[in-house]
């Protein structure tokens, strides 16, 4: 974790307030992101979410990447970085574009994505793991449910398509 806070809206616990008023010989990092089944629960990917108000696509020094390329390989996960830019660059502001760098299995270019197409690739994710999911009934109920959210899913008929092939 930072010892010293530059974006104003980050959440300040009394754990965190407490950590950093420690020595410099411990140390402790928050995992960003960890996707995952909104049904069983198995992790999806990992990735670590990164403020990019400037359009420097600065990446985190290898330091503080290591904790999650261990992570990701010994769980065999992709991992992401994801820099995120918002409407009018307030990291309290709302989300206005994404782009995408997967670090772990290879690394690969940065992805300039729609907010959509990023959408698309979570749901992707999701629907691939479906075949394997211990817990299908459970997640066609939940994106059949009547709920104002569920009207933005962009994949439907692929969710509904996997999760009623038994198998």
């Amino acid at each position: 974790m930072a010892r010293n806070e530059i974006y104003r809206n980050v959440l300040k616990t009394a754990y965190s307030r407490w950590h950093r008023s420690l020595h410099n010989g411990i140390s402790y990092t928050d995992i960003d992101k960890i996707a995952q089944c909104p049904s069983c629960g198995k992790a999806l990917f990992i990735a670590d979410t990164i403020f990019n108000p400037n359009d420097t696509y600065k990446t985190k020094a290898f330091y503080t990447k290591k904790v999650y390329l261990e992570i990701s390989q010994a769980l065999k996960l992709p991992y992401f970085e994801i820099y995120y830019t918002t409407v009018g660059r307030a990291d309290d502001g709302d989300l206005e574009r994404l782009s995408v760098r997967l670090i772990y299995p290879k690394t690969g270019d940065l992805r300039h994505l729609s907010l959509a197409n990023w959408q698309h690739y979570l749901e992707h994710k999701v629907i691939e793991h479906a075949p394997i999911c211990q817990s299908k009934k459970y997640l066609l109920k939940r994106i059949n449910e009547n709920d104002d959210r569920n009207k933005t899913i962009l994949n439907k008929e692929k969710y509904v398509k996997v999760l009623s092939n038994r198998s």
